[in-house]
């Protein structure tokens, strides 16, 4: 384009130089607040068009041309190409400072906007604009193309971005031509390190991993350079925040001949996958080391398959192997002691067929060897969503020692028992002998005051050892014989507590015994036996009661029990005896006046717990500060309808 000052007055035609491209002018819309067109202002331009553009003063926007002196392209018309698409052919006069410049513009619709040529005149050369046409469209066809071929690379690279966020991970490369990595987005926060940490150097990123790790880490980097293949590399990186994470880096090293020039990969944080597999891990140890521990064999039984896989120490215990292995149930069954067989057996088919979850047994198991040894085996069943049993898991515990030790454990109790009663029993002779002797020491009436003293204290201590005996006696018979054995016959319940209280009232003449009686009193019983029960109830409260309160003994008709009560007050039995106050060798507390009753071996409370029990009854004690202590006696009317199958339970629940 020559300069404007050195053309004459006359109109002029723009001719391109030959080879060049026609101006291109890019106008995008200018929108009002109802996203209506008020104007289009140009975007872009290519080099001729900034000539033109300069050298005739063009203004930007589209409704300022006719002011500027350019006629033939109007607002109009160009609202009208960006809303119908068809293309605009006009054309254009500019007229500067006396000068007349003439155009053929073509505008084309572009996005939202459209593209203006600035071609010669028609009529001048057609086929010079055809050719600039031409080759306007395929430099615009090479122009979509390259921003499409961009617009998929990002779309790409915003992909690969969120896949390797979701998945945890970042991507790097190094490069021999660069000697550098290049790291994907985000990676320093990845490893939890500051912005710019990671660098692009290798020395870089080991400044992240652990001291411990980095030797191996640096290794693997070599051999993988080394290599022409896949790698695999672990290792661990300490956070800003001092946090330790775990990583794999898994990738590809690219070879030139026989050096490496490339290498491609990502590493994944696999923090919570490595806490997983040592929780598994250690549970898999503590699981070892319990089986150990208890010499258990642990089984997992498939119910699908119907295979049974042992494994554990069943080699130590019944010599069937120390390996893992796999056999059918039958096989179990065909070993569990033929006695035995049948029942546990069903009742392990019962269970799986139940809605229960865990199973238990005991029985004798046979052993490699022949011999038998007593197992306690025990199982929980899994089932599926649908509640169908699926697995069973469970271990085998060898008892046999156990068992024998108990074995033993009986035995001995027995002989104790068997021994204490015979011996309580032979020492009734010798100690009835002593009693009758200082009896009649005591009717002489030639001793001394001191000697009556003396045979006196002789005879006390002998009746004392008397109970002692016959406590003994009744703790063996209800150990040994399942129970204390009982006369029964018809008793009046009234005529025992009062024939108890007289008694007691002659031991102690400074204590008051209350005595009342409601409703019925009579049944089928043993009145010895209640009036022992009466006599060691009624005894503790004397003894343990407080000394200026009254002992209080009520009998009383409830529905089809008899009931007895004793209540004293004072203070209470401790909380910590009462779990264990009816066991025997218990002693309940420690006596307020040391007297009569004082030395016992504990058994009374026992042996009243042994009689009521025996007459299908129950007894049962409250002790309180405020209300003092109160034993409570439960008996059926008939002892005989009681004692029948189904009778004590019914006794025991009231």
């Amino acid at each position: 384009m020559v300069g404007l000052s050195s053309l004459p007055g006359a109109a002029l035609a723009w001719t391109p130089h030959a080879g060049s491209p026609a101006p291109c002018i890019l106008f995008v819309p200018l929108r009002g607040p109802a996203s209506e067109v008020l104007d289009f202002q140009w975007a872009s331009l290519n080099a001729a068009a900034e000539d033109v553009v300069r050298d005739w003063g063009l203004d930007s926007r589209v409704s300022r041309w006719p002011a500027g002196g350019v006629s033939g392209l109007e607002l109009e018309d160009c609202v009208r190409l960006g809303t119908t698409g068809v293309p605009l052919s006009v054309p254009l006069h500019v007229r500067r400072e006396g000068l007349d410049a003439r155009f053929h513009a073509v505008a084309v619709k572009d996005g939202e906007g459209f593209a203006l040529w600035l071609l010669p005149p028609v009529e001048e050369d057609a086929r010079a604009l055809r050719e600039t046409l031409e080759r306007e469209r395929e430099a615009r066809r090479r122009a979509e193309a390259a921003l499409e071929e961009s617009r998929a690379l990002r779309a790409r690279e915003e992909l690969l971005r969120l896949a390797l966020s979701t998945a945890r991970m970042v991507a790097w490369e190094w490069t021999e031509a660069r000697r550098a990595v290049t790291w994907s987005q985000e990676a320093d926060a990845f490893f939890g390190q500051l912005p710019g940490t990671l660098g692009t150097t290798l020395p870089g990123f080991l400044s992240c991993v652990v001291v411990e790790d980095r030797p191996k880490v640096a290794r693997g980097i070599e051999q993988a350079l080394a290599a022409d293949g896949p790698y695999t590399l672990k290792f661990r990186c300490r956070h800003a925040d001092g946090a330790t994470h775990w990583y794999e880096a898994v990738g590809q090293g690219l070879r030139d001949g026989e050096r490496a020039h490339r290498m491609v990969g990502v590493v994944v944080d696999c923090t919570e996958r490595e806490q997983g597999e040592s929780t598994l891990r250690e549970a898999e140890e503590r699981y070892r080391l319990a089986a150990r521990a208890t010499h258990d064999v642990l089984w997992d039984w498939d119910l699908a398959g119907g295979g049974v896989r042992w494994e554990g120490v069943t080699g130590e215990l019944f010599g069937y192997g120390a390996g893992p292995s796999g056999h059918g149930l039958d096989w179990w069954e065909a070993r569990v002691h033929p006695d035995e067989r049948e029942g546990v057996a069903a009742g392990l088919r019962a269970f799986v067929a139940s809605t229960g979850a865990a199973w238990q047994a005991e029985y004798r198991f046979l052993r490699g060897d022949g011999t038998w040894a007593h197992v306690l085996d025990r199982g929980v069943l899994a089932r599926d969503a649908a509640g169908r049993p699926v697995r069973m898991i469970g271990s085998m515990m060898d008892i046999t020692e156990r068992h024998r030790a108990l074995e033993r454990l009986s035995q001995e109790a027995r002989f104790r028992e068997r021994f204490i009663g015979i011996l309580g029993h032979d020492l009734r002779n010798p100690l009835n002998a002593i009693t009758l002797s200082a009896r009649a020491m005591r009717r002489r009436s030639t001793l001394s005051s001191a000697h009556q003293q003396l045979a006196q204290r002789i005879e006390t201590s002998a009746a004392r050892m008397g109970t002692m005996i016959s406590d003994i006696l009744d703790l063996t018979r209800a150990r040994l014989s399942g129970g204390i054995p009982l006369n029964l016959a018809p008793v009046s319940l009234a005529t025992v507590c009062k024939q108890v209280v007289e008694e007691l009232t002659a031991a102690w003449p400074d204590r008051y015994i209350a005595f009342d009686v409601e409703g019925r009193a009579d049944g089928i019983w043993d009145a010895d036996r209640l009036a022992q029960v009466l006599s060691n109830l009624v005894g503790n409260a004397l003894e343990h009661g407080a000394a200026d309160a009254p002992v209080m003994l009520r009998c009383m008709e409830h529905d089809a029990w008899q009931v007895l009560e004793v209540h004293n007050p004072g203070a209470p039995i401790p909380a910590a005896q009462l779990a264990t106050l009816f066991d025997p060798f218990r002693q309940a507390g420690v006596a307020r006046e040391k007297g009569r009753r004082r030395g016992g071996l504990g058994l009374g409370l026992f042996i009243v717990r042994e009689i009521v029990q025996a007459h299908g009854g129950a007894v049962r004690v409250c002790s309180s500060e405020l209300d003092g202590t109160t034993f409570t006696v439960t008996l059926p009317r008939d002892t005989r309808q009681a004692r029948a199958p189904g009778g004590s339970a019914a006794a025991r629940d009231t």
